[in-house]
């Protein structure tokens, strides 16, 4: 003979929303510290004005940012690192050199294997040397991309 089991209680069934919410604001606090980290990478300097600049699509690419700051005695700043903008001998590449072929050699995020681009950012009283061997180190490090920041042209109406 087959048993009936009974339910006590009302019959509503009640979820608990704490942990749900506990996520929810885990992913906001994460959310907002990372869309911080991309303009951490960016020095203050005055860029050069540009006549005919393009607004590029960032997304086909890994992107990393080159600061080249201080005019008198230039240094190349990589996610807080700083160089000398030099090239080294045949035999032996440079820091900088080495540290561009390093990151060539990496992964994107989730592993995802894109194109490294370069974006450029000189402060507008770099000697042109500076950046010229930045380009050079690049080329180097087989970086077949880059772009070079600027400010946009303001007109006067």
């Amino acid at each position: 003979m087959a048993r009936v089991i009974k339910a006590r209680g009302s019959g509503a069934v009640g979820f608990n929303m704490t942990p749900m919410i506990d996520i929810v604001f885990n992913l906001i606090i994460f959310f907002m510290l990372v869309s911080q980290f991309s303009e951490v990478v960016k020095e203050d300097m005055v860029l050069p004005p540009a006549k005919m600049a393009a607004i590029r699509d960032e997304s086909d690419y890994r992107n990393v940012v080159i600061n080249i700051v201080d005019p008198d005695h230039p240094q190349v700043r990589i996610f807080g690192q700083t160089f000398e903008p030099r090239i080294g001998p045949r035999s032996a590449p440079s820091e900088l050199e080495s540290y561009l072929i390093g990151l060539v050699g990496e992964n994107g995020e989730g592993g995802v294997k894109r194109p490294l681009n370069i974006i450029l950012r000189a402060d507008e009283g770099i000697p042109y040397e500076a950046v010229a061997t930045v380009m050079l180190a690049a080329g180097k490090a087989k970086i077949e991309a880059w772009w070079m920041a600027t400010a946009p042209e303001v007109t006067m109406k």
